[in-house]
């Protein structure tokens, strides 16, 4: 048997939401250039040209979560230089020419609309936090923390807000990922990101007036963004060959179990959504998912003829070696560095929290959080993946699993019971075991 792949159908509501966002930018704008301060020519242009080669030179697959462009950075500082409609302009105008054939054409209108929203909202933030429009005019430290500084950190902290709450809107639409999730996904991964965008774009404007050095600023800021994209590049680089590693260990397993390959991406589903609900930090989640895309590695190392058995059929000798499958996949995966952080969940992933379990008779919080979690999300697929009966709903595939009293942790018993009450349709996929 194996997994149709599913392809969330978008909401009836999508376009509407497009059109609200392009609504709202277009008022923006013209707000904007109604009621704030008129941008002067000379460094429209040069933000603008800035913004769109930010823009094209965008690596937006760093890795699934994280991309690396610049325009922010740009956006922050158009904000301070040319105001609310000049931050505004900007956006729109580093966007709207961009010619990628992938990409669909409300996906470009949307991108449009909403970077010109994330710049109009930092620019009226800079103004309503009373920054200085005269920039040229602050001197000494006081004056430039006060009146450049705070006001630039308060416009940053709206960017960002502003683009996690929009983005998480057209993705929650179009993919049917659940709001919050999403949202707490954009600001955890680009929160960070975006302190960094900060001190850069207050570096930028200092440049530009305090210090005097005007445009030639430009050519200041630019030259160490373009090496922080070549060292992110690298990065994404090297995580896109560590997924093609575990690609290549699942397609090896596969040879032996052709159902494993789906099953392993199910499980990893599974697993991401219970980790962020138990609030796991971004590492911890990329360990739970290479973790659980490599839990049946170890069959690798057993007799065919005993995984295709019934385990009810098998004697306590052949279970034995059946369940020692967990110590020889992280014994396999010994020695791939980025792979030893998950070596633990693998071997582990047979402990009860009673201390009762396998291999080495584990109990609670010492049982690795990666192992508990592999425990719960593989007795789920355990259950919905058996054959012979009608799809369970959730919440009885959950009440099974808590009967089993000593063998799960609770905390993440409850973390999955809310992740898939979060996921709604795509929960329920995995659920009714769309499986032909």
């Amino acid at each position: 048997m194996t997994t149709r792949p599913v392809q969330p159908t978008p909401s009836r509501w999508l376009p509407a939401y497009i059109a609200a966002v392009v609504v709202a930018a277009v008022v923006l704008g013209a707000l904007s250039w109604q009621w704030g301060r008129r941008p002067d020519l000379a460094p429209l242009l040069l933000l603008s040209a800035m913004g769109i080669l930010s823009f094209q030179l965008r690596e937006p697959t760093v890795t699934s979560r994280i991309g690396f462009s610049f325009l922010s950075i740009i956006l922050l500082a158009s904000g301070a230089i040319l105001g609310p409609f000049g931050a505004w302009c900007v956006g729109l105008i580093s966007v709207v020419i961009d010619r990628d054939p992938k990409m669909r054409w409300f996906q470009r209108v949307f991108n449009a609309a909403m970077t010109a929203i994330v710049g109009v909202a930092g620019g009226w933030a800079y103004a309503w936090s009373r920054g200085s429009e005269d920039l040229g005019s602050l001197s000494g430290l006081t004056d430039i923390a006060t009146q450049l500084g705070l006001p630039l950190l308060i416009a940053d902290v709206v960017q960002c807000i502003t683009n996690a709450l929009l983005l998480s809107g057209v993705i929650h639409l179009f993919q049917g990922v659940p709001f919050l999730v999403f949202l707490r996904r954009v600001l955890v991964s680009s929160g960070v990101a975006y302190v960094g965008y900060g001190a850069i774009g207050f570096l930028f404007v200092i440049l530009w007036f305090p210090a005097d050095l005007g445009p030639f600023s430009a050519v200041l800021i630019l030259a160490p963004l373009l090496a922080a994209r070549w060292a992110f590049i690298q990065f994404g680089d090297e995580l896109r060959s560590h997924e093609r590693t575990v690609d290549t260990l699942v397609t090896a397993l596969a040879t032996k179990d052709p159902t494993a390959a789906d099953r392993s991406l199910r499980v990893a589903r599974l697993a991401e959504w219970v980790a962020e609900e138990m609030g796991l930090g971004p590492s911890q989640i990329g360990t739970v998912r290479y973790a659980a895309m490599l839990h049946e590695i170890g069959h690798l190392g057993v007799p065919t003829r005993l995984l295709r058995r019934p385990r009810s059929s098998l004697s306590a000798a052949e279970r034995r070696v059946v369940d020692r499958h967990c110590v020889l996949g992280a014994r396999m995966i010994e020695g791939i560095d980025f792979l030893e952080p998950a070596r633990s969940g693998i071997r582990h992933q047979g402990e009860r929290f009673d201390g009762r379990g396998s291999p080495d008779g584990l109990s609670g919080q010492a049982i690795p959080v990666v192992a508990r979690v592999l425990a719960v999300v593989t007795a789920f697929e355990d259950i919905v993946g058996r054959g012979g009966h009608e799809p369970l709903s959730r919440g009885r595939v959950v009440a099974t699993l808590s009967h089993d009293e000593g063998r799960f942790d609770p905390a993440v018993l409850m973390a999955l019971s809310a992740a898939l009450d979060k996921h709604g349709p795509a929960a329920a996929v995995i659920v009714a075991g769309d499986r032909t």
